[in-house]
């Protein structure tokens, strides 16, 4: 049968006549268009249908071959290569796509091509009936963006089948995001007040970003003056919500990091950078002079206003005024700034608010306007004590105890911050609506309560939709409340704004968060980022990226690479003063070193972390720090300790509301109850972490799945544990990245596999898992899928393939002090050993693995190593009758711990003893075993109590161990 022209994916496009939704555009696969905002692109067929052929496929690669047999019928005679080449070029110039900075077709050289951008599908009657814009893009799969972090995986090992590892193949990594310390600015001013649907016109009004003033005389005392005059006129053009404000944050952090003029008239190129970055429309600046004594005398405040784009200078006024009466003569200046803008002046209504949003009197001023600069500058122990001294002086300025809250809570102090919190709340009444709705989301944030706190941030973002600032609060709160859907259309709202709106960093920081789970869409976004951030000179933002970046790379498909970013990141953190986002980056350095396996060298950089905090205290970076630390010692073996930190770890998610790394903790804790055998406990906290992951539109069930299968597995529930193991491969696989955690799913199918019987397809399963963890150079992970194919060579007749494979291991697990992982390799060594008759070789190696095992306080591996032990023992001694109490013993501890694996494995070796002492007792309890066994699912156990049973009226005098 002739292959159609297109191809058969290509007709299942066509015949299924979809539109597919990426960034701005719509492709029409029915109809053959590509539209930009609603206007048609001109492309022709040949490239439109290579659009279609990647689009089908988002996020996997499309080789250049399978290109051609979709472009090209059989029997046409072309340069392939060249003619690719050439619709690729056309196709980019289409999407405006740039091969060398993509953002929606990478180059996979010498593989093919992938779109990484975000795609949504809808079919084309859908479409048609839905009189609104394209809905927000969604990936193949996405995951939790968010702020506080969200929460990626490391590797904990934990008893699997008969493998009873502990290492990487377990335990949730934390991940944190924070947006917070550059998302969350004071004074970003009042949009429109209007109240469009998403899909209307957003209309922006002209910004204005208030510079700065400085002092002519120099004073030291005087200082404060050039921060309150700012604020003041700030709120004071605020008023009315006729123009948008930047936030003093904002200016100051581009001040910092690309210094202008404080004195001269700013020339056109100077002026146009500013209002790029600060996607500002006027810059006003000016100068300040104390005429009088300092407590009582007279200020003359200059101002000067510019317009961004062209530089000119469209008014320069001066006021002089009382130095006890600032409203006053801000008000007067504010006055003729709005003549010359063109806006009108503040009603009396409109009035009050604005005195609301300043402090009453001179004293309460001044330390105000310190307290924000300290602030301004990662200083809150300082900023803390000013902003005391405020709300003393005015304990009705509800914005003196909003930021007071603040302050508290950089410096870790949860109770005290929600009391300012509240506070402020209480005083807000008077407050302009977008203040008074920022103190409202703040306290509901101090709560934990970020599902109010989005609320309140949605309804103002409804309010006044031409407010980035606006937009990337509610997205932060959705996203913690793991509403992640809500935060990508938020952010394809902002992306529809006018430039230079549209085209801030944090825009596409967000989205890449958003958008997780397909690695390649979002390192391209954090990439766009950090090259906005960097065009910008925005430090701040352009740390952030930088540590996204990191974080990215660490979880994508070459991890070693990240480090020199990670280093990138905290050296920017360190040049702004920010210690917060320099403990983040030793952390995600510290993630490394863990996921290479260096459980001390990683401990020993978390410390560090913590360290940073120290005095700052952040409930989210704490909790992740704590959490990620937990899990080096939990594979060192110190059960306790990790169980310790998981817990504390928890209670910090919780106190932030953060309920997807509340999850991981909880998953991470049962992990800990599974290896210290408490099972029941285990499976309860595994369904409870399941239904909060469920709860989240956006939550990753794979890992959770996983360790329920491997729990399944050790109770004897096969059919479950198969179909868990599955599930959580097919949830991992689309995300690319972070293989370390789908190669332990893979794992966990290939030990139901080989229970089955079915040892090719384990072997497989095992191979796959192994050539992952290489791709990410985990060296206690590739150890581990030794271990696993040594065991599997033992079940296959091939002991001295299994000892060369576990002392190829060893070494790497005593490297890094990960004693459960030695224990039970030495203890399969042995048993490789015995079954060679290397009798001696054998004992020195379980004697070494009952060594490692007291240090631990659960069965995975103390039971197998005694088991192992009795072998070597009868070997050795002969003597059956010790040998069989003690593994009558073992096998009732461990059904009664409902360890189904150990339990039959200490029957099949009690059975094959018994056939020595008691023949008939040996066959019946040999043959009740297979019975069990093939009842449970479990073909190789019921293959092996088969094999050892002589027929009726033989001798059974093995020596042998059974295998």
């Amino acid at each position: 049968m002739r292959q159609h022209p297109f191809g058969p994916s290509m007709e299942r496009v066509l015949a299924s006549a979809n539109i597919f939704r990426f960034g701005l555009f719509e492709a029409d696969a029915a109809r053959g268009t590509l539209t930009r905002s609603g206007l048609r692109v001109k492309v022709q067929d040949q490239p439109f249908r290579m659009l279609l052929v990647l689009l089908e496929r988002p996020g996997e690669i499309v080789s250049r071959e399978e290109l051609r047999q979709r472009l090209w019928s059989e029997g046409t005679y072309v340069d392939f290569d060249g003619s690719l080449n050439v619709i690729l070029k056309k196709l980019r110039a289409a999407i405006d796509d740039d091969s060398e900075n993509p953002r929606f077709i990478e180059t996979v050289p010498r593989r093919g091509y992938r779109f990484i951008a975000p795609v949504s599908v809808a079919p084309v009657a859908l479409a048609a009936a839905a009189e609104v814009p394209p809905a927000p893009a969604k990936t193949v799969e996405e995951v939790p963006v968010h702020v506080v972090e969200v929460a990626e995986h490391a590797e904990l090992r934990t008893p699997r089948g008969r493998r009873y590892l502990y290492g990487g193949s377990a335990a949730l990594l934390v991940v944190l995001l924070g947006f917070t310390a550059v998302f969350l600015q004071r004074k970003p001013g009042s949009p429109a007040p209007q109240n469009p649907s998403a899909t209307s016109p957003v209309r922006m009004r002209k910004s204005v970003a208030v510079l700065g003033f400085h002092s002519l005389s120099g004073k030291t005392e005087d200082a404060w003056l050039g921060t309150a005059l700012a604020e003041m006129l700030s709120t004071e053009l605020a008023g009315g919500e006729q123009l948008r404000l930047v936030s003093g944050e904002d200016v100051a952090n581009l001040r910092v990091a690309n210094p202008w003029s404080q004195t001269d008239t700013l020339d056109q190129a100077t002026t146009a950078r500013i209002g790029t970055a600060l996607s500002s429309d006027l810059l006003l600046l000016g100068s300040y002079m104390n005429l009088g004594k300092p407590d009582r005398g007279q200020l003359r405040v200059d101002v000067r206003l510019q317009d961004a784009r062209t530089g000119e200078i469209l008014t320069e006024e001066a006021e002089t005024g009382d130095t006890q009466d600032l409203f006053r003569l801000v008000s007067h200046i504010g006055t003729r700034l709005r003549d010359r803008i063109g806006v009108r002046h503040v009603e009396d209504t409109e009035e009050a608010g604005i005195i609301a949003s300043l402090p009453l009197n001179p004293d309460a001023a001044r330390f105000y306007a310190l307290g924000l600069s300290k602030l301004r500058h990662f200083d809150a122990l300082a900023a803390k004590d000013l902003l005391i001294e405020a709300t003393q002086a005015d304990p009705k300025f509800s914005l003196g105890h909003a930021m007071l809250a603040r302050a508290w809570a950089q410096l870790g102090y949860g109770q005290k911050n929600r009391e300012e919190a509240k506070k402020a709340l209480e005083l807000a009444t008077d407050l302009p609506r977008s203040e008074h709705m920022l103190v409202e989301g703040e306290y509901y944030e101090s709560l934990g309560k970020q599902d109010k706190a989005a609320s309140v941030y949605h309804a103002l973002f409804e309010l006044f939709p031409d407010n980035v600032e606006y937009g990337l609060r509610f997205a932060q709160a959705a996203m913690l409340s793991a509403n992640f859907s809500q935060a990508l259309e938020l952010i394809t709202r902002l992306r529809a704004l006018p430039r230079p709106a549209s085209d801030d960093p944090r825009i596409d920081i967000a989205e890449s968060r958003a958008i997780k789970v397909n690695k390649p869409a979002s390192l391209l976004l954090i990439r766009n980022a950090v090259r906005k951030a960097s065009a910008q000179s925005n430090i701040p933002v352009y740390a952030l990226a930088r540590r996204d970046e990191c974080m990215a790379i660490l979880y994508g498909d070459e991890p070693q690479r990240a480090i020199p970013v990670c280093e990138d990141a905290y050296n920017l953190f360190l040049s702004e003063g920010n210690r917060a986002g320099a403990a983040d980056a030793i952390r995600l350095i510290a993630d490394r070193r863990g996921t290479e396996g260096h459980y001390e060298e990683s401990i020993a950089t978390y410390e560090r972390a913590l360290a940073m905090l120290n005095g700052l205290g952040e409930h989210a970076k704490t909790g992740a720090i704590l959490n990620n630390m937990a899990i080096a010692y939990a594979n060192e073996g110190k059960l306790d300790r990790a169980a310790q930190l998981y817990r504390e770890a928890k209670s910090h998610f919780e106190q932030s509301g953060d309920k997807n790394n509340t999850s991981t903790a909880l998953t991470n804790i049962a992990d800990i109850l599974f290896l210290q055998g408490n099972l029941p406990a285990a499976e309860k906290i595994y369904q409870q972490s399941l239904e909060l992951i469920v709860a989240s539109d956006r939550g990753e069930p794979g890992y959770n799945l996983s360790r329920m299968a491997d729990l399944e597995l050790t109770q004897g529930k096969l059919k479950e544990a198969k179909l868990h193991a599955q599930q959580a491969i097919e949830s991992m696989r689309p995300a690319q990245g972070a293989y370390q955690y789908l190669s332990g799913a893979i794992s966990e199918l290939g030990e139901v596999l080989e229970q089955e019987g079915d040892l090719a397809a384990a072997r497989a399963q095992f191979q796959q898992g192994l050539a992952l963890r290489q791709q990410v150079g985990a060296a206690d992970l590739v150890a581990e899928s030794q271990v696993e194919l040594a065991v599997l060579s033992i079940e296959e007749g091939h002991p001295e393939q299994a000892e060369t494979l576990l002392k190829g291991a060893i070494p790497e697990f005593e490297k890094e002090k990960s004693d459960p992982d030695a224990a039970a390799a030495y203890t399969h060594l042995s048993h490789a050993l015995l079954l060679q008759g290397k009798n001696d070789e054998a004992r020195n190696a379980v004697t070494r693995a009952i060594q490692l095992t007291p240090a631990l306080s659960g069965p995975a591996v103390a039971i197998p190593a005694s088991i192992q032990k009795v072998r070597v023992d009868v070997v050795s001694s002969g003597e059956i009758n010790p040998a069989i109490n003690e593994l009558r013993s073992l096998a009732t501890e461990a059904k009664k711990l409902g360890y189904y694996n150990l339990e039959t494995e200490a029957r099949l070796e009690l059975g094959h003893l018994l056939l020595r002492s008691n023949a008939s007792a040996g066959r019946a309890l040999l043959a009740g075993l297979a019975s069990d066994a093939r009842a449970h699912g479990f073909g190789l156990l019921a293959r092996r109590a088969e094999a050892i049973q002589p027929p009726p009226g033989t001798l059974a005098g093995l020596q042998k161990p059974a295998r």
